[in-house]
């Protein structure tokens, strides 16, 4: 059976360096058979990805670029919590905030960046349930933020 890392280096897609959480939270809780992950950011080593408002100072384009990130530091976040990915079964439901300027209403194209990358990684088969919604304030000015239930293995 082929890896989901393996899938996503294929789909030119790799998990950034786990970053723990600044504030009193944990990233991933795993109760049972199921992990929820928290909210994350398009973080970088040097800082945030696209900041702002989609639809004012961040284009959907680049919006779409900083949801697959914040999708990548969930998964590294899951990883860490896991010590792998290939203990999930399936994403189960993911919600994406979209920081959004008055107006905007394209979330559902910001959000299909993520969805399209966890697809690559788990497959068509296991598509998720989603939300995508638009908020007027992010954490840290961030433009996306991701979060998910995931189906983990016993």
């Amino acid at each position: 059976m082929d890896s989901v890392k393996s899938k996503m280096a294929r789909a030119g897609f790799v998990l950034p360096k786990y970053t723990p959480p600044a504030y009193a939270y944990q990233s991933v809780t795993v109760h049972k058979d199921v992990a929820y992950v928290s909210g994350h950011v398009p973080k970088t080593d040097t800082g945030d990805l696209h900041p702002g408002k989609v639809g004012a100072e961040v284009s959907v384009e680049d919006a779409r670029a900083a949801a697959e990130l914040a999708t990548l530091n969930a998964l590294a976040s899951l990883d860490n919590a896991l010590g792998g990915l290939d203990r999930v079964v399936q994403i189960l439901k993911i919600v994406v905030f979209v920081a959004s300027a008055p107006g905007f209403n394209g979330q559902p194209k910001v959000a299909d960046a993520a969805s399209a990358l966890l697809n690559e990684a788990f497959g068509e088969e296991n598509r998720h349930a989603r939300s995508a919604v638009g908020v007027a304030e992010l954490p840290r000015n961030s433009s996306v933020e991701v979060e998910m239930v995931v189906a983990l293995k016993s």
